[in-house]
């Protein structure tokens, strides 16, 4: 029995629609036909096809692994088998040792009381350093009605714009992103994870997985760039 012959039979013995299907997976009507018949042609690329039949192997209780396997040997044969870079977080390799987290803390401490030092140093020097043939200046404006206060008037210091970009997967999602047209990141962002992107001009994203992940622009929360299994692209800029 071939592939799709197995889904589409699965399927039908316990009473699921495609739509009922497509609902319940968020894999798309079209890619869960094109997987039935077989049309490895209209999937998207190979990282989505497999999770997309992994996936459709779990909600009807069959061999995820044998439906898998079976499907890389139909669809990919003739391909080199590479497997892309997924960013997972190994919790071993975080262990930091206590004297470092004591250290740490310990140099902040002291970098914050020397910042405030000094801070209150330099303030004290320049009022003492003021020249005294200021005084005279400001009593005879104050003398003749002149109510501008000293400082009034200046332009407002101008903080610099960046576009920031928070990127939260909630399901795996493939990334291609390029900051100020550098690229910046290129992998697969697994479910639960985030990336933060911080540019001067831009910040250009590529996702394969649209309705897999949320986006907060400027502690904003954007729209979604599509929908699930669909490969989107938007370039995020700083209104002027």
């Amino acid at each position: 029995m071939g592939l799709g012959e197995k889904f589409r039979e699965e399927r039908e013995k316990q009473g699921y629609s495609l739509q009922i299907v497509e609902e319940e997976t968020k894999i798309r009507k079209l890619y869960l036909e094109a997987i039935e018949k077989e049309d490895f042609v209209a999937l998207p690329p190979k990282v989505y096809a497999v999770g997309f039949v992994k996936r459709y192997a779990k909600f009807l209780h069959l061999d995820e692994k044998e439906l898998v396997d079976q499907f890389k040997e139909l669809a990919y044969s003739g391909e080199i088998n590479e497997e892309p870079e997924v960013i997972t977080t190994d919790t071993k390799k975080l262990r930091i040792p206590l004297k470092n987290i004591a250290a740490g803390i310990i140099f902040l401490v002291l970098a914050v009381w020397i910042g405030n030092y000094l801070a209150d140093y330099f303030s004290l020097r320049g009022s003492e350093n003021l020249p005294d043939n200021n005084l005279p200046n400001i009593q005879n404006s104050q003398d003749k009605g002149d109510t501008k206060q000293p400082g009034v008037g200046k332009e407002p210091v101008k903080t610099e714009e960046k576009v920031s970009l928070l990127v939260t997967a909630e399901q795996d999602c493939w990334l291609y992103v390029k900051v100020d047209g550098e690229k910046a990141f290129e992998a697969i962002l697994i479910a639960g994870n985030s990336e933060l992107f911080e540019g001067k001009e831009s910040v250009y994203i590529k996702a394969g997985n649209a309705g897999g992940i949320s986006i907060k622009f400027n502690e904003g929360k954007a729209q979604p760039l599509g929908d699930y299994g669909e490969v989107k692209e938007k370039e995020f800029t700083i209104t002027k």
